[in-house]
């Protein structure tokens, strides 16, 4: 008995459910205020399952309020919100991790006393932002390439400030506290966020979060696998696949856009901008992309994607499906929107005062910068745009300006789910004078594909015998066509990175008589004596026709004699067949000694 007892204990245990764990919780949590009218709040994510965060903001020691009564998406570090009052006061912030219904632990963060003041991290009164017409927001971030010089400065408006500080700098710099200049150069890639402030009055300050994105040093391409390709027969045409030949030993990631039968590579800065790249890569995988369309077109500024697909297979050219949008993303800007440089799309500014972060607003929609006058533009329109990568190669960048010159119309489209919508400079593939007021299956300029990829574009910089095959790049695929000879040719392939940096590899490539002919019959067809028949077939060979054999009902294999040729008709009076079921078997040999293989043929004489 006492064995049954432990046993019905141990079972009723094991039925026992899982005990759900709560997310970890958030540590260094910090406020700051950039000028009287604002307070934002950060802290570090220590957790890897949470499904989103709380906020929460207590002022002068008053009741705590909840900022989000919709949560902030799980990849979150950074709220911004309007002040309360322009006066002093005192505010404390607590963030909590969430997973589904569980909770971590809440983390508060130190009291911050935010002054009334002259001085403004935030806005410069003297630019305004094009989009707005508001004061323009001074950017939170700034990049660099790693082991270089880094020097940045505190920008204070509207007073002089006592001092300045700063915390959390990225290792090598260092601040001058008199002139408010930050300092140095950082080694490793990655994200370093700083906090930034000036000091007034003796003992008032602001401050504001800037993010230092420091991109890898240059580099070269490297062999990552080294491609060998066996002996190719001379009727060979297609595609290789090359994307694991090589690699950058910098850069991890990249991505290969597939347009109008054309290739972008673009390098994708996964350690400067971590958070838009899982975006926007959560998005290829998915498949999201493939089928877009390339919904606008600004010459001589930007085109724009990834926000429609058709509705269904076969849908008319103005029935839209909308992207599945996923959480937004927090912007990461600092990298400059300088021409051949991808970022994403957001909403509009909110206008002054207003709780909301359109600056955090990005989904799945992306846009090329083309115009030259961008950076001085989008840097900063909107707390800066984030640009995440940046297209790879000469062939890239001018489909990139090819687009942007293509004539433009404004069409409606049926959006499947929303309201229709009229969209304005729609890119279409005709010229000026014929582009259709309502668009055909060929008027709209779609991507076929988004795939990732290593982030080198990939070219052909020497074949030593083009008489015996061709052979072209597009994208990540080698194609190659053999012109029906044998013979050997050297492919030089060579790889260029975002850096400029390129290294070669020579693939051999042999054209030879690899396969064997073909054979079939024709016809089989009785004759005198009883016991024979007239059979007739045709072989067929991609180089030259050896000779064949055949036998009947698995006798002795008989020389059928010699054929010429690529091409040649088999007749032949057979004997040894007999009453029911009967085998013929054929087998035909080029000049190589290939082989066909057996072709056998049943049927029944009555």
């Amino acid at each position: 008995m006492k064995f049954l007892f432990l046993f019905l204990v141990v079972a009723a245990v094991a039925k026992l459910p899982a005990l759900a764990l709560p997310p970890a919780a958030p540590t260094g949590v910090r406020a700051y205020a950039p000028n009287q009218n604002r307070v934002h709040v950060f802290w570090t994510d220590n957790a890897s399952d949470e499904t989103g965060y709380k906020v929460e903001r207590q002022v002068d020691g008053g009741v705590w309020e909840n900022l989000t009564p919709t949560p902030l998406p799980a990849d979150f570090e950074l709220f911004r919100d309007a002040a309360v009052s322009s006066a002093e006061q005192t505010y404390k912030f607590r963030v909590t991790a969430l997973k589904g219904t569980e909770e971590s632990t809440v983390t508060e963060s130190q009291a911050l006393v935010k002054p009334s003041g002259p001085l403004n991290l935030f806005q410069d009164p003297g630019r305004s932002d094009l989009s707005t017409g508001l004061p323009l927001e001074i950017p939170e971030g700034s990049s660099a390439r790693a082991g270089s010089a880094v020097s940045l400065s505190i920008q204070a408006f509207g007073g002089t400030p006592t001092s300045y500080e700063a915390s959390n700098l990225a290792p090598g710099l260092s601040l001058s506290e008199s002139t408010g200049f930050v300092t140095g150069s950082v080694a490793e890639p990655g994200v370093y966020r700083m906090l930034l402030g000036v000091v007034f009055d003796t003992n008032k300050r602001f401050e504001q979060v800037r993010f230092l994105r420091v991109l890898p040093e240059a580099s070269t391409p490297v062999v990552r696998t080294p491609l060998v390709l066996p002996k190719q027969n001379p009727g060979v045409s297609g595609f290789i696949d090359i994307s694991t030949l090589f690699r950058d030993p910098e850069r991890e990631k990249g991505a290969w856009f597939y347009l109008a039968g054309e290739s972008i590579i673009i390098a994708l800065h996964d350690t400067a901008t971590p958070k838009t790249v899982r975006n926007f890569l959560n998005y290829v995988e998915r498949k999201d992309y493939d089928s877009s369309y390339i919904h606008r077109n600004i010459p001589g500024f930007i085109f724009q994607g990834g926000g429609y697909t058709p509705a269904t297979v076969g849908a008319a050219p103005t029935a839209w499906r909308e992207v599945t949008a996923r959480d937004p993303v927090q912007n990461e800007p600092g990298i400059s929107n300088a021409p051949y440089t991808i970022a994403f799309a957001k909403r509009a500014a909110l206008s002054s005062g207003e709780r909301g972060t359109p600056r955090d607003s990005a989904t799945s929609e992306w846009f090329f910068n083309v115009g030259s006058a961008n950076p001085q533009n989008l840097d900063f329109q909107n707390g800066g745009f984030t640009a995440f990568g940046e297209v790879v190669g000469t062939v890239g960048r001018g489909l990139v300006n090819g687009v942007n010159n293509l004539v433009t119309k404004d069409y409606n489209a049926v959006i499947i789910g929303p309201p229709s919508g009229a969209f304005s400079q729609v890119p279409v593939l005709e010229a000026a004078a014929n582009a259709p007021n309502t668009p055909g299956p060929n008027t709209l300029l779609r991507i076929d594909s988004i795939t990732p990829c290593p982030p080198v574009a990939i070219d052909i910089a020497e074949s030593t015998n083009p008489g015996v095959l061709t052979a072209a790049v597009e994208g990540m695929l080698l194609y190659i066509e053999s012109k029906g000879v044998t013979g050997t040719s050297s492919i030089t392939l060579r790889a260029t990175n975002l850096d400029g940096n390129t290294v070669t590899y020579v693939l051999p490539i042999t054209i030879e008589d690899v396969t064997g002919p073909g054979v079939g019959l024709t016809k089989i067809r009785g004759t005198r004596p009883l016991g024979s028949l007239l059979v007739k077939g045709r072989a067929s060979d991609n180089v030259e026709l050896g000779r064949w054999r055949y036998r009947v009902n698995r006798g002795s294999w008989v020389n059928g004699g010699v054929l010429s040729g690529k091409s040649a008709v088999i007749t032949e009076k057979m004997s040894g067949f007999r009453s029911g079921k009967n085998i013929i078997e054929i087998e035909v040999f080029d000049k190589k000694g290939n082989s066909s293989g057996i072709l056998k043929q049943t049927f029944t004489l009555g």
